[in-house]
């Protein structure tokens, strides 16, 4: 037999010792019930298992999902404030506010802004007659030759989808977001929306 460095889980020895274990109760001199009550409990506990395994599977898809369909909501409502405030006040406070947020001093404040300038992208993007249903799709329309700034849009809009798949669990630290906001800006000046 081979000898295992110190430290090492030897699996076969536990194998051996099962079978020993198993061998030794000499199921058949059992009383009928016994066998039929065992025989039952690993039955059950067979079906609990599997029920629980499905369970937890459906639990994280619905998980995911309902996350998935909170952030659309949230951009949506976003979209739908700005529209109101441009038409109440008649100039970009959008764009002001996402600066204050991206200036301030909580990474929370920072997360929003970047959220923010990316639905703002979405309706620079919408504006200019760029088809698809979200920004992604808009920029794979989009033509480096007309669009100048599409790397930068593209950059920006990466840091923005790892906020909205990660949440809280993505690092996000003052320099980036700053960076990312300026590329915003950069493709917002393109276009003329700020």
């Amino acid at each position: 037999m081979e000898t295992q460095p110190p430290g090492s889980l030897n699996l076969e020895y536990f194998l051996l010792r099962g079978q020993d274990f198993f061998a030794g109760l000499q199921v058949g001199t059992w009383p009928h019930w016994a066998i039929v009550v065992v025989e039952d409990i690993l039955i059950l506990g067979m079906v609990l298992s599997l029920l629980f395994i499905i369970f937890i599977v459906y639990a994280l898809i619905r998980l995911h999902q309902v996350e998935h369909e909170g952030f659309h909501k949230l951009e949506a409502h976003l979209h739908e404030r700005h529209e109101a405030e441009v038409e109440s006040t008649g100039k970009n406070e959008r764009w002001e506010n996402i600066l204050k947020l991206a200036y301030g001093t909580n990474e929370g404040d920072w997360r929003r802004a970047i959220l923010e300038a990316d639905i703002m992208l979405y309706d620079v993007l919408e504006e200019q007659g760029y088809p698809g249903a979200t920004v992604g799709d808009k920029l794979k329309m989009a033509n480096p030759i007309q669009m100048t700034t599409l790397d930068l849009a593209w950059q920006a809009h990466k840091v923005r989808n790892d906020i909205a798949h990660g949440g809280e669990a993505t690092p996000l630290d003052e320099r980036t977001t700053r960076a990312t906001i300026d590329s915003y800006k950069r493709v917002f000046e393109e276009f003329g929306a700020i």
